[in-house]
């Protein structure tokens, strides 16, 4: 049984790493790559092959919103669960309306 690659994206190296290891410590998911910022976001989406993304909303550079709209027009079968601090419901509707399979909050 292939398990499901997991991408993610967050600026924050504590939460990155800790993310990495949930996802490599948890039967049936692979954590494919991990990324401080969406620059050369469709480069690194090619080279992991992720079939789910956890994309952070707020990063330097490009944002979490703008990144999903370019994974779901390069990417289309790729989901994407968006990771917000926010209780915005601004951001996460935008982040709904741009692609986004639904979202988690990192508290």
């Amino acid at each position: 049984m292939s398990s499901i690659r997991v991408a993610i994206f967050e600026d924050s190296k504590h939460l990155r790493e800790s993310l990495y290891y949930l996802i490599n410590g948890t039967e049936g998911f692979t954590c494919c790559g991990t990324f401080p910022d969406g620059n050369d976001l469709v480069f690194q989406l090619k080279k992991s092959m992720p079939d789910v993304v956890l994309m952070d909303i707020e990063m330097p550079g490009i944002n979490g919103i703008e990144a999903v709209k370019i994974i779901k027009k390069q990417f289309p079968t790729v989901h994407v669960l968006m990771q917000t601090v926010f209780h915005d419901d601004d951001n996460i509707f935008n982040a709904i309306c741009s692609g986004a399979s639904g979202y988690i909050l990192k508290t």
